[in-house]
């Protein structure tokens, strides 16, 4: 049900202020994502990861008829991401691979849950034997969460992102 009235405990006051305004213009950015990873090596081409990401998502609305009236939204998540990883190459101090991943985080600032799957392409440098600074193309995939919340994954399920972190080997 699209009726702004029909909102309920999913949303902070603030929020459901905004979204009451059937006139509003949203504006949401790029999602901004931080993660540390782990990495568990279950065979010579196969790793199993996981960790822990933090997520901002934020959105300005605007009411127009309001003299330009506007509310900031900052949507702050908490993840653990659940992957598989496949080595496609590697040598000492360099690996290239390929990840399947299922992501699932939850709002801080409000009640919903957020579930995503997605895949990528990466590349890391070995600093040490247990620790690597990676890089990875990805595509992602963002589930509705079920709520009447707008931010950037409603708007944009399907998103290519450009990961990059340091990951902790566990068994190397």
């Amino acid at each position: 049900d699209d009726n702004p009235d029909a909102l309920n405990d999913n949303l902070s006051r603030a929020s459901r202020a905004v979204y009451k305004d059937a006139n509003y213009e949203a504006v949401h950015h790029l999602p901004l994502r931080f993660s540390m990873t782990l990495n568990y090596q279950l065979t010579s081409s196969f790793d199993l990861l996981s960790g822990i990401s933090y997520t901002y998502l934020h959105s300005k609305f605007t009411i127009p008829q309001s003299y330009e009236k506007y509310y900031d939204q900052n949507l702050h998540y908490l993840g653990v991401p659940l992957g598989v990883s496949w080595r496609l190459w590697s040598n000492r101090r360099f690996q290239f691979y390929a990840t399947g991943k299922v992501l699932l985080e939850k709002c801080l600032n409000e009640k919903p849950w957020q579930f995503s799957a997605g895949g990528s392409l990466g590349a890391e440098y070995n600093l040490t034997p247990q620790f690597g600074f990676y890089v990875e193309p990805s595509l992602g995939y963002y589930f509705n969460d079920g709520t009447l919340l707008e931010h950037y994954y409603k708007k944009h399920p399907v998103i290519f992102a450009l990961d990059f972190g340091l990951r902790l080997h566990l068994n190397k």
